[in-house]
């Protein structure tokens, strides 16, 4: 039986960045939905469980802050990494980590690796695995 990939989703209103790290995340064994709003994340959240969200933090109307305490109701044991251009040092409790862009793929898939324990592994893809 095949293990399940890890589900994530990445909001980003950076169409490109999304599609590269939609790539990037399925080449390291990550099933990974993307999500160009953040009306459409909250939809998709409502609809899917994630094992880990990627917040983009500079966000048209809103930021990945406001997303991630928002979203927390949504997924409350998924955890949040915010992805940011530059050093924040505004923080939140709803973010698990947090990513400067800079730092390339491999930093990703690190962090994603150290997030997506498999404590945190959607139940279903757990309880497809244990049977």
């Amino acid at each position: 039986m095949t293990v399940p990939r890890p589900k994530i989703l990445s909001l980003d209103d950076n169409q490109l960045l999304n599609s590269m790290r939609q790539k990037v995340l399925a080449m390291a064994g990550f099933d990974c939905d993307v999500a160009d709003t953040a009306e459409q994340a909250f939809a998709m959240a409502r609809a899917s469980r994630y094992d880990a969200l990627l917040l983009d933090y500079y966000l048209p109307g809103t930021n990945g802050i406001e997303v991630a305490q928002n979203m927390k109701p949504l997924q409350p044991k998924t955890p949040i990494i915010l992805v940011t251009g530059e050093e924040l040092y505004e923080r939140s409790d709803a973010v698990h980590d947090y990513l400067v862009k800079g730092e390339g793929p491999q930093a990703l898939i690190a962090k994603l690796h150290s997030a997506v324990s498999p404590a945190t592994v959607n139940p279903k893809a757990k309880h497809a695995v244990a049977h």
